[in-house]
């Protein structure tokens, strides 16, 4: 039997993103699973998400006021886990990426994007909660999305 906390909350199944940045020529980014819209309305639709206090990317948001959210197709693992583990930029030479209106990290083949900008950031808790309009956005129901789920990445088997 789990009473740890922090196992509980590992057996919740979420959607797994990379939240980038660019700046300076520099793609920043970081694995989110703590991804929630806050308003469906189309005309200003938001999102949340919550990050480490001090969080590099979260400091880059909040001062470039631009940021994209990739939510990964189930052929994405090694890119969830390359930016669940290295905090270094990605740099523009690798194919996976394309700069959106000059300020918006894109990645190719994603199962959906969104482009926002942040208009809040709640500092009064164990962690940062960031707020974002979203600009733009557009996705593929065509692929499966990355999904993690007891410390394990999957896929959605619909039907089962």
């Amino acid at each position: 039997m789990i009473r740890n906390f922090r196992e509980i909350m590992s057996l919740v199944p979420t959607s797994v993103s990379v939240l980038t940045c660019y700046s300076s020529d520099n793609i920043y980014g970081c694995t989110i699973s703590s991804l929630v819209s806050v308003n469906i309305n189309d005309k200003s639709p938001e999102i949340l998400f919550v990050l480490k206090k001090e969080s590099i990317i979260g400091n880059l948001i909040e001062s470039n006021k631009f940021f994209s959210v990739n939510l990964l197709n189930s052929s994405q693992k090694q890119i969830a886990e390359q930016f669940a583990n290295n905090r270094s930029p990605d740099n523009l030479k690798d194919s996976n990426w394309e700069i959106a209106d000059d300020n918006f990290a894109v990645l190719n083949n994603a199962r959906a994007v969104m482009n926002c900008v942040f208009t809040r950031r709640y500092i009064d808790h164990g962690a940062d909660i960031f707020v974002g309009n979203v600009r733009n956005s557009i996705g593929n129901n065509k692929t499966d999305g990355l999904i993690y789920d007891s410390r394990r990445y999957g896929h959605f088997l619909p039907g089962l």
